[in-house]
């Protein structure tokens, strides 16, 4: 996942028409007190109806085959609107502010999501059963600020109880890495080495690797490995964190 790549959910519900809305920004990063711990956010409805939306805030995180999953984090933060009705053509500010532990050793991910709920539209429309047909769900990134910025990937290789080759890499730095470009070396203790492919890395290329978390790529021992009994790993990648 790209750093700003936002996901955009569509929901069938009853009718055809569509009404679209934008949010900004799809990043933001947060300072654990102070003035810069709130940012402000526009909602802008781009439709000639009104539209209904509700946002909230979710902790972020990845676990070790790259899957990501959500916590619900709403004493966290203070969103000011939470529900709103937005106007045709119309924008809505929305102030967010975490309110979460001050003392931050190592960076903290969430997602602050803006859903469109149902909204009928007039009396008319309730009356055919008209709504709106596609619901949109921004999902945005959103970190607290570490008091240091350490960046640091360890990777290491070895065989897992399965018998197959197992690379680990892990952030023990205190922000987020993405792998972008990445490029993953897997040395043998007999002097072999093999370079893993684009198919062998899968989805693990250009993920957002958060502070603290692990990622894994499982694949069976190359020819080129076989004859070694010890493994070591190099993952080289392009990105360098600024906030």
């Amino acid at each position: 996942m790209k750093k700003g790549i936002f996901v955009i959910t569509l929901m069938l519900l009853f009718s055809a028409a569509l009404f679209a809305y934008q949010l900004s920004p799809l990043s933001a990063t947060y300072d654990p007190s102070g003035a810069g711990s709130a940012r402000v956010y526009t909602i802008t409805n781009d439709s000639d109806s009104p539209i209904a939306i509700e946002i909230n805030a979710f902790s972020r995180n990845i676990d070790i085959d790259g899957n990501e999953y959500t916590e619900d984090a709403s004493a966290y933060f203070q969103i000011q609107p939470r529900r709103m009705i937005i106007r045709p053509q119309s924008s809505q500010l929305v102030r967010v502010q975490y309110r979460g532990p001050q003392t931050v050793t190592r960076e903290m991910a969430y997602r602050i999501i803006s859903e469109q709920i149902p909204y009928s539209v007039g009396a008319s429309q309730q009356e055919s059963g008209q709504m709106i047909s596609f619901l949109f769900v921004y999902s945005t990134s959103a970190y607290v600020r570490p008091t240091r910025v350490v960046e640091r990937v360890s990777t290491t290789a070895g065989i897992n109880d399965e018998g197959k080759l197992e690379v680990r890499i892990e952030n023990t730095g205190s922000v987020h890495q993405m792998l972008n470009s990445l490029s993953v070396t897997v040395n043998g203790n007999d002097g072999s080495s093999y370079v893993l492919s684009e198919e062998e890395m899968g989805t693990i290329s250009g993920q957002n690797l958060l502070a603290g978390s692990v990622l894994r790529i499982v694949l069976d021992i190359p020819e080129e490995l076989a004859a070694a009994t010890e493994f070591t790993a190099v993952a080289e990648y392009d990105y360098s964190y600024s906030a």
